[in-house]
């Protein structure tokens, strides 16, 4: 399903890849607007009373941070749970799969790239990119991957996503997506046991407002 260079241990020793694959989710998968608000009064509960230099210090943004930091950059899950903490960012709009995902993201703070796996040859391969390497990103954006960045490839060498530019535009999750592969992007410092524990946590919202759901795969590759 995943392999890795021999890159990705040279030169970011103990990262780690989330993946978790379901198929057959209902046309109809829903998670109602009630469930929505719900989690985000949650999230407020969880994370709404701390500064962003506390939220800093959490794992796993802390690690997320560092990495995201060696390339001049900021955690953007952290800029987007603050903006929902605020009321100024709103999942309307989104398909149910990806604010499931999206909120999911938000209370885990796990780096997540969603893929319609039938738009994917398999199997996947975890490579730093040389800085070359270029794909239409979901905004439909030309984008060139960042020298020394994770970035995940399919059989045939696309680029499916990378942390620093995102998850590629043909394999994005849509409204008509059945089959689904959830990749969790997980640089130095991250508990495998959390990120396990969390992608049980997705399977299992997803699962309960989708009896006709199966998981293929939940697993973490270092």
């Amino acid at each position: 399903m995943l392999k890795f260079d021999d890159k990705v241990a040279l030169s970011l020793p103990g990262s780690k890849i989330g993946i978790l694959i379901i198929r057959h989710i209902a046309p109809e998968f829903s998670i109602g607007s009630a469930t929505e608000t719900e989690e985000i009064s949650r999230l407020k509960e969880k994370y709404g009373h701390l500064s962003r230099k506390e939220l800093k210090k959490i794992e796993p943004i802390q690690s997320y941070s560092t990495y995201y930091k060696q390339f001049s950059h900021s955690y953007p899950v952290l800029a987007q749970l603050e903006s929902m903490l605020q009321d100024k960012k709103s999942l309307h709009g989104k398909s149910s799969l990806l604010q499931t995902m999206f909120l999911w993201e938000r209370d885990s703070m796990l780096l997540t790239a969603g893929h319609d796996i039938t738009q994917l040859h398999l199997p996947l391969r975890l490579t730093i990119a040389s800085g070359t390497e270029s794909y239409q990103s979901i905004s439909e954006k030309g984008v060139t991957a960042v020298n020394g960045d994770m970035i995940i490839c399919d059989q045939k060498n696309n680029v499916i996503s990378s942390i620093l530019r995102g998850p590629d535009r043909n394999s994005r999750i849509k409204e008509t997506t059945t089959d689904v592969l959830f990749c969790v992007y997980a640089p130095p410092g991250i508990d495998e046991d959390y990120i396990k524990t969390n992608l049980e946590k997705l399977e299992k919202r997803i699962l309960e407002n989708s009896p006709s759901a199966t998981m293929e795969m939940l697993q973490v590759f270092s």
